[in-house]
């Protein structure tokens, strides 16, 4: 294991000595300089684990240094020294990305500790850094079709703004990976992105989920808790799947958008937050808002942006690059040499209806990758529904059975995300529960067989 590397910067030659015999008794390995360009020099051509930066200094102080360091003290941690110091420059220090100050003359004990606090902070903070970029690699929106580079093109132009934006897609397009993209653009990207699936939440916590309740408001509140909106103040609210909401949540969230004002379930106190709201939906809101089912007032305000996600079928030239980029992933996360589709396949993958979108490409690739026996996947490791269906360029005989045979493998892509669960799939596809037994039984689909 290599030696914990640090720099001291310093114009006083007993301080730059005093320190490195104290990191050197500590098994650091140090290196020592007098002036602050130096220091910039050693960074910008070394590794280093921490440094240590005297704010006064012949020619260039530390915080001029400090400063064009910027963004580097996010994984270069760094502790200001200083014997003149004053509560303004501490401020100063820290505020400008200082991890700690010291004051002269300095105590072993206190340069000890705070070297070892510092090199363990900067070890999370690079941890942290590469936990991101592995996600940020795994939630690309992928894709070179039109379709895709119109969206990003989109998602450019707006993520950098504080408009709030509704996002609109089928099941298992991607639109959560759209609201993550908006976020890491802003400039909130430092806080967190705040999420809540309106549809998951029973509807008498919803409320409590999204504002917050006081102690003793219902059954169960024994503690005052804050809601997602007050977590999300400064930061970004995604509220996923929208279109679920029943009317009070509406009208609830309909005030905290035009006033930013709120109270909790149960409290009298009025509450603010400055939160971007990113939305998002798979139902036709202009059609909810004509059923009464949805308030237009609240589409309008969540609406300032629309951003439409594209289907599968709207971009099959992307087929390819996503099904390879799930074999990659898996093969990672297996720690195996990714397997092989053949042209064949692809065909065959190009021709489906793809009712579950990206989402049922990914479980499909998930699915060879365990039942394939070779290093390629070939027609009979894919499942027989998608093997039954046409060929790419294929047509069905007229549009009325295009029609039939799309809802039919919609209905059955749902029901397997679901396990065969009849309420759940309905509640999903926005269907009432008997009108969604009429449709399988017209299409001939008995759930306990298929």
């Amino acid at each position: 294991m290599r030696k914990r590397r640090v720099l001291v910067v310093d114009d006083e030659k007993g301080i730059r000595q005093t320190l490195s015999e104290i990191l050197a008794d500590e098994g650091y390995a140090v290196e020592a300089v007098a002036t602050g360009s130096e220091g910039l020099e050693r960074i910008a051509n070394g590794e280093f684990d921490l440094v240590f930066l005297d704010v006064w200094l012949d020619g260039r102080d530390g915080l001029s240094v400090l400063a064009e360091l910027g963004e580097a003290t996010e994984r270069l941690p760094v502790v200001m020294i200083s014997g003149h110091a004053n509560v303004e420059t501490a401020v100063r220090a820290v505020k400008s990305g200082a991890y700690d100050f010291l004051e002269k003359p300095l105590s072993l004990e206190r340069v000890v500790l705070t070297a070892a606090k510092a090199i363990e902070h900067g070890d999370l903070r690079r941890e942290v850094a590469r936990f991101r970029e592995k996600v940020s690699r795994e939630e690309a929106l992928l894709g070179s079709s039109p379709a895709m580079a119109r969206l990003r093109e989109e998602i450019a132009r707006v993520g950098a703004t504080d408009a709030r934006v509704l996002i609109t897609g089928e099941n298992g397009t991607g639109k959560e990976l759209v609201a993550r993209a908006l976020h890491r653009l802003s400039p909130r990207a430092r806080r967190p992105l705040v999420e809540v699936n309106c549809a998951a939440i029973p509807e008498e916590l919803i409320e409590s989920e999204l504002f917050g309740h006081e102690r003793g408001s219902f059954t169960g509140a024994s503690a005052d808790r804050a809601g997602k909106f007050e977590e999300a103040d400064g930061a970004t609210l995604f509220l996923d799947e929208v279109g679920d909401m029943s009317a009070r949540t509406q009208a609830k969230v309909l005030r905290a958008l035009q006033e930013g004002r709120f109270t909790r379930v149960g409290g009298s106190r009025t509450l603010t937050s400055d939160a971007r709201v990113i939305s998002a939906t798979n139902k036709n809101l202009p059609e909810e808002i004509r059923q009464g089912r949805f308030r237009e007032d609240l589409y309008f305000r969540l609406a300032v942006v629309p951003l439409a996600v594209p289907s599968l079928r709207q971009r099959t030239e992307d087929i390819e690059i996503l099904a390879r980029h799930f074999l990659d992933r898996e093969a990672s996360r297996a720690g195996r040499r990714p397997k092989h589709i053949s042209a064949e396949v692809l065909e065959k993958l190009r021709g489906h209806s793809w009712p579950g979108n990206v989402r049922e490409l990914q479980n499909l690739v998930e699915r060879c990758v365990i039942m394939a026996a070779g290093d390629e996947i070939g027609l009979s490791d894919l499942p027989a529904e998608l093997l039954a269906g046409p060929s790419a360029g294929q047509a069905p005989v007229t549009l009325r059975q295009a029609r039939e045979d799309f809802e039919k493998d919609f209905l059955l892509s749902a029901l397997q995300r679901n396990r065969g669960n009849i309420t759940k799939t309905a509640e999903e596809l926005g269907v009432e529960r008997s009108n969604f037994y009429r449709k399988l039984k017209g299409h001939g689909i008995d759930v306990e067989r298929e």
